[in-house]
This record gives C-alpha cells, structure tokens and sequence, in this order.
C-alpha cells in the first residue's frame, strides 16, 4: 500500500513538471509569434508615423511581456477551471453548454485584468520608448540650453554644472515649459517618480471590459467549435455516446486551429476597448497635475454615460478602431501557436 502511494506520488511530481515544460515551450512560441504584432499595433493605435514602425518594431519590452505571461495565462485558464468546475458541481458529466463557458469567460477576464494591467503598463510604455519620434501631438523641439543658461546667469553662482543637474529631471529634460513625453520616461523608477505609484494601474477600467470582453467571447467560441468538432466525431460512432466526455479526445492541432479562431473573434469584439487602453497608458500625467485635478474639480469626466463608464476619452472614439487587423492576427496566430505547442509537447513528453 505505501509503495503505491509512493509510485502515485512520484507520478504526479513527473506529471507537474512535464506540464511545466510544456507550458514554458508554449509560453516561448506565443512570444516569439505574438510580440512583434503586439508592438506594431501599439504604435498604430497611438498614431505613431508609419516610416517609423519597421524601425521601431523590435522586441523593446518583451521583458515584461514574458514576466506577465505565466501569472496571466495562470489566471485566465486556473480561474476558468475553477468556474467550469463551480458550475458543473454535482452533475453526471464536465460538459458545459456555450452560454455557462461565457459566464465563466466573463468572470475569469475580470480576475485576468487585475493580473494583467501592471505589466501590460510597462510592457506598453517599454514599447513606446524605442520610438524615436515624440508620440505627442504637442512636442516642441529641445530649448536652446545657451539662452537657458543666460537666463539663469543672474543666480548666485552655486552650482558648478546647473545644466546638466537640470537635465536629470524629467520635467525639465526636453527644455520645455511642456510636460515629460513618452520617450523621456526611460525607467519604471523615472515613471513612479514622476506620475507616483498609480500610474501602474492606468488604464484599468477600459482593461477590465477588454478582458471580460475577450475572455467571455474566447471561451464561448472555443466552447462552441469543440462541441461541435466532438458531435461530428460522435456521428460516425457505432453506439451514441452518453456524454461529450465518452468521444474520443481532439487532436492538438484541431485544439490549436479552434484556439486561434475563437481568439480572433475574441480579439475583434474587444478591439476597442484595447486602444482606448493603450492610448491612455501612452499619455504621461504628472502626479502633481493628477492631484491638482482631483482637488479642484475642474471639470466633470468627459463624454456620455457609456464612455464615462467604459473609460474611453471622446478625442478617442474615432480611433478605436485602428490597428484591428494586426490585432485579430496577432490573437489569433498566439493562441494557435500557445495550446498547439503546449499540447503537442505534452503529449510527446507523455509518450
């Protein structure tokens, strides 16, 4: 009896670390497919100039996208499972109709979303950096330091080298009056020194629907093409199965094709909220102006109730549409690439 407790253990230990494995491959191939997609369409959805997106579509930031993936991708299908197995408590079978994987959907991309929002921030900004056209619409080119420092011979000379100490701050780096752009926020401790330690969660709210959105529609349509690859499977059965669990298995490449179609789809009903996310996350606001706005009460959120409460800016309505393409693409090629990977792998290891 306790050797096979031993052996049964011992199994399991083998098993976890051969899921490891595959996920750690399937991790690497969705990167690898996904991250040079993702970059061109963050510089398509903030109006970056075309002759400058080959230049900059390097892989500037897939640092954090790698970091974020494993908790990500850990919460999006751990919190699923846990959902599936909630809602098929006490049932004879595991078989969830298209409507109950929706649900579940819904609710494991709001769980996603607080996971997600950091490094998808810094992901984001890491991104940007490499552009080496200012992204704001308002930039001026650099102030000439020599009338600067003409302004400035009046002080007391107290200070050996006040330029350069001027330079280091970031408010002050382009030699503007105007505020810090994109480029010159090189550093997550540059970032929380200027617009303080919310700023990584910019861009939540329209966050939260984008992966509710994304999550809801993904394993509703994974859900629908599995059924309905497994009932076909079924007809050609010489006794009719009790259940979708007596049918035999699909293939890794029919779970990767079907994958990348209920991505893709996914990807297209939650592109908007995805550029309003990015536009926001691109726009650098001192701690200071936050603080002034909040206090002051200047004025009211812009646009309707719906914008209000999905967190798009009205400037950004027209725009929420760009780079659409390259994102249905891009979702749809990783999440092929990620369960075809991870399957196979897993398969080859267990054989």
């Amino acid at each position: 009896m306790a050797l096979n407790k031993y052996k049964l253990e011992d199994y399991r230990n083998a098993l976890v670390a051969r899921q490891g494995l595959a996920a750690a491959a399937a991790i690497a191939s969705e990167a690898a497919v996904s991250y040079p997609l993702d970059t061109v369409k963050a510089l398509v959805q903030v109006r970056s100039r075309k002759k400058k997106i080959l230049r900059c579509c390097a892989y500037g930031g897939a640092g954090w996208q790698l970091l974020g993936r494993l908790p990500v991708l850990g919460a999006r299908f751990g919190v699923y499972q846990l959902s599936s197995a909630f809602v098929t408590d006490g049932r004879g079978s595991n078989d969830m109709t298209v409507s109950e994987a929706s649900l579940a959907g819904l609710f494991t991309g709001c769980v996603e979303s607080l996971v997600a929002t950091p490094f998808d921030f810094l992901k984001t900004r890491r991104q940007l950096t490499a552009v080496t056209h200012s992204l704001d619409p308002l930039y001026t080119p650099k102030a000439n330091w020599a009338q600067v420092m003409e302004s400035l011979a009046g002080l007391p000379a107290t200070h050996p080298n006040m330029i350069s100490s001027l330079q280091k701050y970031p408010w002050l780096a382009n030699g503007t009056g105007h505020p810090p752009i994109v480029r010159d926020m090189v550093g997550i401790r540059q970032i929380i020194d200027v617009e303080g330690w919310k700023v990584l969660w910019r861009g939540f709210r329209p966050g939260l629907f984008r992966d509710a959105t994304y999550a809801g529609f993904f394993f509703g349509s994974w859900e629908f093409l599995c059924e309905f690859l497994l009932e076909h499977k079924a007809y050609y059965m010489d006794e009719p199965p009790r259940s979708l669990e007596d049918i035999d298995p699909l293939t890794p490449w029919q779970l990767s094709v079907t994958a990348g179609l209920a991505a893709s789809v996914a990807a297209v009903a939650s592109h908007p909220m995805d550029t309003a996310k990015t536009r926001s996350q691109a726009t650098v606001l001192p701690k200071h102006v936050a603080m002034e706005r909040k206090l002051l009460k200047w004025v009211t959120r812009p646009g309707n109730f719906l914008q209000r409460t999905l967190g798009i800016i009205p400037f950004d309505q027209p725009l929420l549409l760009k780079g659409l393409g390259i994102r249905t693409a891009q979702h749809g090629l990783a999440m092929a690439a990620l369960v075809g990977t991870y399957h196979t792998v897993l398969q080859y290891l267990l054989h």
